[in-house]
């Protein structure tokens, strides 16, 4: 008997010792997860009753179709390439978000280096454009819509520059009540606060009145057409009448006198000739003139001056179109 509870303290030590030694090894390996609550025991199951589904396998975490997502120096790297790709385009505007964008702190030094001087660079060549729009009447308008290049850059206008591209552009300005102006301009590099300006014509003033955007009537007559074109009839007619009568005084003489004449009787005679000639030249300048005047008035193009000076032996004639 006593045997026998002998042997029982020894096994309940045993057993004791063995229930502690799980928590002794899990505390000299550090502290282990704790493992997942066992689920509850289902239900016995009924005679003719469906299976349960089985839970759905969770999914792996993704990024948007598949991509990989890429870490903040990829970014950098891609930003400040970019800088240089839409610089070398003509994209000065893209260009300088890119370099922004690759200028902040989580970038590499080296990067934001390059992107700080790169942004600085592009912000100052740049080109910058304010729109402004007046009424032909007098005064401003504000309530304009603009468009550049088939885009809305503007819901009104404001005064404040805008930053565009180097190169042509098609700028569309829209009034509600004074319709449409079109406008065609060039912004080159270095243009700070270049104003784009549009006059809108007045809708309430008479439709046979010439307001801003309305073309000139065209087909008249220029009063110089006139002013020419007698000038040089008169000059035409003074050619002839000095040169038939400085030939009848010249055959006169050489009948009489011949060779041995007088000179003081022979320079009457020479210079009837001369008148001659400057009158045949006035004449010629004259109605070359009155033709240019006309053309150029009835087609609307440049403006033409003509100048006629007389010399000895005749006349010189100059036009002047001014484009």
């Amino acid at each position: 008997m006593k045997t026998m509870r002998t042997h029982s303290r020894s096994t309940a030590a045993l057993l004791v010792a063995a229930s502690l030694l799980p928590s002794t090894v899990a505390f000299a390996k550090g502290p282990v997860a704790a493992a997942p609550a066992a689920p509850a025991a289902a239900p016995a199951a009924t005679p003719n009753a469906p299976a349960a589904p089985a839970a759905p396998a969770a999914e792996a975490p993704h990024t948007q179709e598949g991509e990989v997502a890429k870490t903040p120096g990829e970014l950098c790297s891609a930003a400040y390439e970019r800088t240089q790709t839409e610089k070398q385009a003509g994209h000065y505007v893209a260009a300088s978000a890119a370099a922004l964008e690759c200028s902040q702190l989580q970038c590499n030094a080296a990067i934001v280096q390059e992107c700080v001087r790169f942004y600085g660079a592009l912000e100052a060549e740049t080109p910058t454009l304010v729109f402004s729009a007046r009424k032909a009447e007098g005064g401003e308008l504000s309530d304009v819509r603009v468009e550049m290049d088939g885009k809305l850059v503007a819901e009104q206008i404001t005064g404040r520059p805008i930053s565009a591209d180097p190169g042509p552009h098609n700028f569309v300005f829209i009034h509600k009540k004074r319709g449409l102006l079109r406008q065609s301009e060039t912004a080159r590099v270095g243009d700070k606060a270049r104003v784009i300006e549009v006059t809108f014509s007045d809708p309430d003033a008479k439709s046979g009145a010439v307001g801003a955007g309305t073309a000139a009537p065209r087909g008249g007559v220029p009063p110089m057409t006139y002013v020419l074109g007698g000038l040089g009839v008169v000059a035409l007619g003074g050619f002839a009448y000095f040169r038939v009568s400085g030939a009848n005084d010249y055959n006169k003489k050489n009948d009489e006198c011949s060779p041995g004449c007088n000179p003081d009787d022979i320079d009457p005679i020479k210079k009837k000739f001369t008148y001659s000639y400057v009158s045949l030249g006035v004449g010629i300048a004259s109605l070359a003139g009155a033709a240019a005047f006309y053309f150029v008035g009835r087609s609307g193009g440049p403006s033409v001056q003509a100048s006629i000076s007389p010399h000895q032996d005749g006349a010189m004639a100059g036009l002047k179109t001014t484009f």
